[in-house]
């Protein structure tokens, strides 16, 4: 591969967009595949931008022009190539929204568990390197459950007045913390529960409504 661009490193931070033509996306998804392969066959302490522009095929100049260092090509590419961010569904149905998106998510991180050994101890112990990986990981998987939420807001499946970011956080927060807690990792089981009891279909809360409904009617009368 061309690189489509070149420049000089520059002093920015992070994942940086380009002065001048437009960011190459056929560059972009080179150098993420190589840092993820690089990543399960040296390990993040031994990988070096230097490899990661020769197995993309690209100048260390462009590389750099993308991102600021390793820590910063290393949270962007297993957040994007090692699939741990599903797509966000569309059922029209927020139990069903929620039981794929948490099955996708934990199916891909076990997809991903070679690449993700290689850096486990170093989120821990790289400050650098967490702040990246809860940025970049972490802040996607929270925006995709906060976009299935507000939908459900929209149709109608959840009141108006519900608590948009505690509904957010919770699967993740019970996701790990049973890993804290429990042997085995999170499993479907784990995941249809929680989403029955805190994500269920909309009929299923009718007949508690219309008890309530005529209970309130007869106190009335």
């Amino acid at each position: 591969m061309t690189d489509a661009e070149e420049s000089a490193p520059d002093g920015g931070a992070g994942n940086r967009g380009t002065r001048g033509r437009p960011r190459d996306p056929d560059v972009d998804a080179a150098i993420m595949s190589a840092a993820v392969e690089l990543l399960g066959e040296v390990g993040f302490s031994h990988l070096t931008m230097e490899q990661v522009a020769s197995r993309a095929r690209v100048s260390k100049a462009s590389l750099y022009l993308r991102w600021q260092g390793k820590v910063a090509v290393v949270a962007e590419a297993i957040r994007r190539h090692s699939a741990i961010v599903p797509e966000v569904p569309d059922t029209g149905n927020l139990h069903e929204d929620m039981l794929a998106f948490l099955r996708a998510l934990v199916q891909g991180k076990q997809d991903a568990a070679r690449a993700l050994a290689a850096v486990t101890g170093e989120i821990a112990s790289n400050p650098e390197l967490r702040t990246a990986w809860r940025a970049g990981v972490s802040g996607a998987v929270t925006g995709s459950i906060r976009i299935i939420i507000e939908r459900a807001l929209v149709r109608g499946e959840l009141p108006k007045d519900s608590d948009v970011e505690l509904l957010t956080m919770l699967p993740l927060t019970l996701l790990q913390s049973w890993r804290l807690h429990h042997e085995h990792g999170p499993d479907d089981l784990l995941i249809q529960r929680i989403a029955d009891q805190f994500y269920p279909r909309a009929d299923a809360l009718q007949p508690t409504r219309l008890t309530d409904e005529k209970a309130r009617h007869g106190t009335r009368s």
